[in-house]
């Protein structure tokens, strides 16, 4: 009798543990309530916008969860890129020192688009001699990815979140 009591309780403890599971799951999909549609629209159309990384994703290596303040912004026509960078050197060419992803830029070209279903697509081609683009997917909940293609290293994702920028 103490056995089928004690599998009961068991039972019961995994099933409140797997619900808080699931409900912690679920408020992911809201990464910010606040965000409309229109508003994530309206930084994208007026390009005053900030990514910020939470999770990096090199093309070699492990995940990685992000702690700090790593970001993209974007001021009209200036490129503000504070991001770690975890991968391989492809050539020697790419030697340089420092993080090949901290860098300020006003020479790049810049095209956006909107996705069939919601979200914007938004490409940033040679922001800098490192990196030949930067491609973010915004979705109407806030949320956003990044994929960086490097010049002379492999490449690295990251995913985060979008906010406009005054």
């Amino acid at each position: 009798m103490n056995y089928l009591v004690n599998k009961q309780r068991s039972g019961l403890l995994s099933l409140i543990l797997l619900s808080a599971i699931f409900i912690g799951c679920s408020s992911e999909k809201q990464v910010n309530s606040a965000f409309s549609q229109e508003t994530i629209a309206q930084a994208v159309n007026n390009n005053r916008w900030t990514f910020t990384a939470n999770n990096a994703s090199p093309s070699y290596g492990t995940f990685r969860n992000l702690t700090g303040g790593y970001f993209v912004k974007c001021l009209k026509d200036t490129l503000i890129v504070a991001l770690p960078y975890f991968g391989k050197l492809n050539s020697p060419a790419g030697a340089l020192e420092g993080n090949p992803l901290d860098f300020k830029s006003t020479n790049f070209t810049l095209t956006k688009e909107d996705k069939k279903g919601g979200g914007w697509l938004v490409t940033i081609n040679r922001p800098d001699q490192e990196v030949q683009s930067m491609s973010f997917t915004f979705f109407d909940n806030g949320s956003a990815q990044l994929n960086v293609v490097m010049t002379n290293r492999t490449g690295i994702s990251f995913s985060g979140s979008v906010a406009t920028t005054k």
